[in-house]
């Protein structure tokens, strides 16, 4: 048996002893084992002959479209998990000190730190200038599919004091937990939750409505000018989180209608996956049915580290 075949059958393994647990994903040592070993084998490091010939193997690409869900769940469970749990250790007023200790116990902390160090420096690279000695910052960013553990919204803020995040998600549970996370955690005054679907054209105007209104999971605090209306052509970037769309083609149906809404120059920020990290989240194939939708791509980012996700840096056409 080949090298192609032997990694291929262990990615078999992993998706047939995933799938009885399919309706439960929640984190306990069984699954855990199981996502971790698929993560490393992900991750590796592979020549891409050897990751065409995985992907020419018969059924593969079934098996990994059929996986990526409920990789996409488990996280989606994990994050839940820990946001409970530091819910749970936020007694009194946090401390600094205190809010990177309850963040850094969270498995993969380091991975968002250094994922989003990473967007956020290409990111600096088409921002407007602001002079010789200033860090280009965006004021406002929408986070589409923020999850109720916003650690991204978090970085943004960490790293640009002015700036202001929109977090959308179609899952109002985790919109609720998210919203009372970063308040405990003092990122409340910054932060707005809006539940919609962002899939759903006619939904789209609603997910970015006015304080309070609608579907609104809270809204603007003080620093933000609390009831201020705001509209998509407010955001200077928007991102779209790897599991919102779990195909290039549902990623470019989102971001068709979505797009018609941005001004121009806005920056969306699309995370994707390269190789066989595809296993694990879905690809945004970089075709003309961008330029066709009205983005133009400015750079694309792989890493080789053990961050998963690739950034693709959009721009919306003058």
């Amino acid at each position: 048996m080949s090298e192609e075949n032997r990694f291929a059958e262990q990615i078999k393994g992993i998706y047939y002893s995933l799938l009885p647990h399919q309706h439960d994903l929640s984190p306990r040592p069984e699954i855990n084992t199981l996502l971790s070993r698929l993560v490393d084998l992900c991750t590796a490091t592979h020549s891409k002959t050897f990751t065409c010939n995985v992907f020419q193997i018969k059924g593969i690409e079934q098996i990994t479209a059929a996986l990526r869900p409920l990789c996409g769940t488990a996280e989606g469970e994990l994050e839940s998990y820990w946001a409970r749990v530091i819910l749970t250790s936020c007694t009194g007023p946090v401390t600094a000190s205190r809010k990177e200790e309850l963040l850094h116990a969270f498995p993969y902390y380091q991975n968002y730190l250094d994922l989003s160090r990473l967007e956020c420096s290409t990111l600096e690279a088409f921002l407007p200038p602001c002079g010789p000695e200033c860090r280009p910052i965006p004021r406002k960013v929408a986070f589409i599919g923020s999850g109720p553990l916003p650690l991204t919204s978090f970085c943004i803020l960490n790293r640009y004091p002015d700036a202001n995040v929109y977090n959308v998600d179609r899952d109002s549970d985790a919109l609720q937990i998210s919203q009372t996370l970063s308040s405990q955690l003092g990122y409340g005054e910054r932060m707005i939750f809006s539940c919609g679907d962002v899939s759903v054209e006619d939904a789209l105007d609603g997910v970015v409505r006015s304080n309070g209104s609608g579907s609104s999971v809270g809204g603007y605090g003080r620093k933000n000018g609390a009831g201020k209306h705001l509209s998509w052509k407010d955001f200077d970037v928007v991102f779209l989180a790897a599991l919102v769309g779990m195909d290039s083609a549902e990623k470019i149906n989102i971001l068709r209608p979505l797009v018609r809404r941005l001004r121009k120059g806005c920056l969306v920020v699309c995370r994707s996956a390269w190789g066989l990290r595809g296993v694990l989240y879905p690809t945004l194939e970089l075709t003309d049915d961008l330029d066709k939708i009205g983005l133009e791509v400015l750079v694309v980012v792989h890493p080789w580290t053990k961050v998963v996700n690739s950034v693709v840096m959009l721009r919306v056409k003058e």
